[in-house]
């Protein structure tokens, strides 16, 4: 009967060790945001005619969308 018990208890702590690996969902959620505000403004600022600016924007918000992947 412990023998069972303490099998549990050791899948229920591998279990918690792998929730530690999973992405943070709101932190993901803050780093999207940034990323399409980056884009919107740069494709803004892209038809305002400030074309180099918008690039540079776009390639921010690039980085950031890698960066999100990581997160």
């Amino acid at each position: 009967m412990n023998k069972d018990r303490i099998i549990l208890n050791l899948e229920q702590n591998l279990d918690r060790e792998k929730l530690k690996d999973l992405p943070n969902p709101r932190l993901h959620k803050i780093v999207s945001f940034i990323k399409s505000g980056s884009r919107i403004v740069a494709c803004g600022l892209g038809v305002a005619g400030f074309y180099e600016i918008g690039f540079v924007g776009l390639l921010l918000a690039e980085i950031v969308g890698i960066y999100e992947e990581l997160v």
